[in-house]
């Protein structure tokens, strides 16, 4: 079978070996490691460090099975952005281009967002009878309301609609529609008019399986520099200090526990607040900016509490972003600041809470620092959670039985 993905804006694995694959990227290895000849196309912009990865149309051989389409995109600097539409309908085009000269799949899978990506690919599907997958991961184009100035949105009105109207096309036009959860699949079918049938179906996105093992003892080589020991009581963030997430109730958990020396918070990433967060916090706060893989699985193996600070958005209350599962991977238990999907399965599992404010978060971690018994259960209900949804070999499995069974759906018609 060959699988054409079709989806921008993920790491990619000619990033660097240390790149840390997502959605399609795990899918794309692990289909190509099952025999699936896999073709990704992609753009050159990389979208997390705002570069260019190659300055013209590339054709990257990953494996035997595996090639990686590139092609030359315009850049962008902020992500909410005129030059970043821009870019879309660039990629969009170049894409669709790139597409029509080479030879014909069995079965696209391409991701919903951004809009003028996913309706290339249905485009060049009906023209050429391939079934077509979108995968719902974002609430494009509600959540524009949730990142644009409420005093703006009278700005933005016409856009949604015209997005709205991209997104009806796409959405009516597939053959199969996933989503990361219940309440983003039923987004997509709003979208396509439609009730929900046997070849659509919610997965969630997975995490790879880590033997965070053999990452616990490089610790000490890897964070003795930030001031940090293995004895540490470490409260981590894994992100962006981008707008997706709120810092201000972490920034008040932090003061209020800064004489106490073992309880560290370590937030890594970049983006435009990371110079605002680090003048607000004291030493027992580490930001280190952008980190590897070893550093990041080390400081995850040491770890005793997750955070995840989303804004409260739509996006985020019907969603498990990645940071979930990848919390869970290294039996972490998690605090999250919006209630919906993951505070259910946080309670379900019994593996973490939702907090409105500072004041419950402080009595989360407080818990957690107190309780190293509780602590260890709740991690043990963390590793479980992963296993029954968001372990990336059980997911990539069901996924890629699911993309099997839709291309063969225009054969049997």
């Amino acid at each position: 079978m060959k699988l054409w993905i079709i989806s921008v804006g993920e790491p990619l694995p000619v990033d660097g070996e240390n790149t840390r694959l997502r959605r399609m990227g795990n899918l794309a290895s692990y289909a190509s490691s099952n025999g699936v000849s896999v073709e990704w196309f992609s753009v050159s912009f990389d979208h997390y460090k705002k570069m260019q990865r190659c300055e013209s149309d590339t054709d990257y051989c990953v494996n035997d099975n595996y090639v990686l389409h590139l092609v030359k995109s315009i850049p962008y600097k902020k992500n909410v952005s005129l030059a970043r539409i821009r870019h879309h309908k660039n990629a969009g085009k170049s894409i669709y281009n790139k597409m029509n000269k080479i030879d014909k799949p069995d079965v696209i899978f391409a991701s919903m967002e951004p809009l003028e990506v996913s309706k290339v690919a249905i485009k060049y599907a009906k023209e050429n009878n391939i079934p077509c997958i979108v995968d719902v991961r974002d609430l494009w184009p509600e959540i524009y309301y949730d990142v644009i100035p409420h005093a703006l949105h009278w700005l933005l009105n016409f856009y949604v609609k015209k997005c709205a109207k991209t997104l009806n096309y796409t959405m009516g036009n597939c053959d199969s529609i996933v989503g990361l959860s219940d309440g983003f699949l039923n987004y997509g079918l709003k979208y396509a008019h439609r009730d929900r049938t046997d070849n659509d179906a919610v997965f969630p996105i997975s995490y790879p399986n880590i033997d965070y093992s053999i990452y616990k003892d490089k610790f000490e080589q890897n964070w003795e520099k930030f001031g940090l020991n293995s004895t540490d009581f470490i409260v981590v963030f894994l992100g962006n200090f981008g707008d997706q997430f709120k810092f201000d109730e972490i920034v008040s958990v932090a003061d209020f526990f800064k004489n106490e020396t073992n309880i560290k918070f370590v937030l890594c990433g970049n983006g435009k607040h990371e110079s605002e967060i680090k003048n607000l916090v004291g030493d027992n706060v580490i930001i280190p900016g952008w980190i590897e893989k070893e550093q990041i699985f080390s400081l995850m193996a040491n770890a005793s509490l997750g955070i995840a600070p989303y804004i409260d958005s739509m996006n985020y209350r019907l969603n498990t972003p990645n940071k979930f599962g990848e919390y869970l991977s290294a039996g972490l238990p998690i605090a999250v600041s919006v209630s919906g999907e993951m505070e259910n399965l946080l309670k379900k599992y019994d593996c973490g809470s939702y907090y409105r404010n500072a004041e419950e978060l402080i009595k989360i971690v407080d818990l957690y620092f107190r309780d190293p018994k509780f602590t260890t259960q709740q991690s043990h209900n963390a590793k479980k959670l992963y296993e029954d949804m968001f372990n990336a070999d059980k997911a990539n499995e069901k996924l890629l039985n699911h993309i099997i069974k839709i291309s063969q759906l225009k054969k049997e018609s």
